[in-house]
């Protein structure tokens, strides 16, 4: 009888082991980490200028104007100017208040040429979203030799911005340069603003930038014949206003 008991009791044993084996085989089989990155680097390419009417449009745009001055390099970058151009205009005795003519850019493979509000183009692919400031002076009055345009005046209006980033945009308003050289604020993003690419165009639309930059010339001003000219510098700086 002692054995008998003693094979039962060892047949429980193998039953229940067995039992516990299907369980462990239907059971979650745990969980593994594994990674994933990415490495940023600075970016210190030039952005080529985009059609400021439609900066979402990604077809190659080409200034017409082969003057034009060439974009600044690396994260934080003023990437277009327009220069700004008043034409003939004939010598006169009375106050005149002259406008500049539109910009031009040839835009997609046809590089059909636009008329377009004179503008400029900002970029910040820094990635610190730290905000940027935007000024520019008159380097003097206007000269032809050693003639000087004495009291002209020159102003900028209806600022108009546009981008096809999402960030917030940037702040602009009117302004009128100073022949002495005083800077004049242009564009300001405070942190968190202004981040990928913007313009600033001086007027809405081809209508309205035909009106928003003037050069006022007084009457009595002396005049030669000649072409007039000043420069202007424009100032992009890594903080806001």
């Amino acid at each position: 009888m002692k054995l008998t008991k003693f094979a039962i009791v060892g047949m429980v044993a193998v039953a229940t082991i067995a039992g516990t084996g299907t369980k462990a085989f239907a059971a979650d089989g745990g969980t593994l980490g594994s990674k994933s990155d990415v490495t940023f680097t600075p970016n210190t390419s030039i952005t080529t200028p985009v059609d400021p009417t439609n900066p979402g449009n990604p077809d190659p745009v080409v200034p017409v104007d082969p003057d034009h001055p060439a974009g600044t390099a690396g994260p934080l970058s003023i990437d277009y100017i327009s220069n700004i151009h008043f034409g003939e205009q004939e010598i006169s005795g009375n106050n005149e208040v002259y406008k500049a003519q539109l910009d031009q850019i040839k835009v997609g493979a046809s590089e059909t040429i636009k008329d377009i509000p004179n503008y400029i183009q900002i970029t910040d692919n820094r990635g610190s979203n730290a905000g940027w400031h935007l000024t520019v002076k008159q380097d003097g009055q206007f000269v032809n030799g050693g003639s000087e345009l004495t009291g002209a005046v020159l102003s900028f209006e209806n600022p108009s911005l546009a981008s096809a980033a999402e960030s917030d945009a940037p702040t602009a308003g009117d302004f009128t340069l100073d022949p002495a050289g005083t800077s004049s604020d242009v564009m300001s993003a405070d942190e968190e603003q202004g981040m990928g690419t913007w313009v600033e165009m001086f007027g809405a639309d081809a209508t309205e930038g035909a009106e928003s930059i003037k050069l006022s010339v007084p009457g009595k001003t002396a005049k030669t014949p000649g072409k007039y000219e000043a420069t202007l510098t424009w100032e992009l700086t890594d903080t806001p206003a």
